[in-house]
């Protein structure tokens, strides 16, 4: 049997494909690399919101977390509209971007459909 490797996750380096378990302790940056991920996933990968599952712990974590992801949807599709940012994660999804009207009508998309998106407690 093949063990786990145990290693940092590096949001912008995740693969997209197959599942990413993100585990650790209090203020380690979960939320973060979690809103990240499920941005790249409508950029990269052009999923749509319906089509991504986050599942958490407890339902004050599900509900946080569903206010993060949304204000960081806000604050993608605001960059991307400028164009620039000065937050280097955006920064870079932006520099990556090979349409970036595409991804305005992706990001647009997600916030219009974001109460459909399955971000859900055990």
């Amino acid at each position: 049997m093949n063990t786990p490797t145990i290693e940092k996750l590096e949001p912008l380096a995740a693969p997209l494909q197959g599942i990413n378990l993100i585990e650790a302790s209090a203020g380690t940056g979960k939320t973060y690399t979690i809103t990240t991920l499920f941005i790249r996933l409508i950029l990269e990968r052009n999923l749509t919101v319906d089509t991504i599952l986050v599942v958490t712990f407890t339902e004050a974590a599900t509900e946080e977390l569903r206010d993060r992801i949304r204000r960081r949807l806000r604050e993608t599709l605001t960059a991307f509209e400028q164009g620039k940012c000065n937050d280097d994660v955006l920064a870079k999804l932006i520099a990556q971007c090979e349409d970036r009207n595409d991804a305005i009508f992706r990001l647009t998309n997600a916030l219009r459909g974001f109460d459909e998106a399955a971000i859900l407690t055990i």
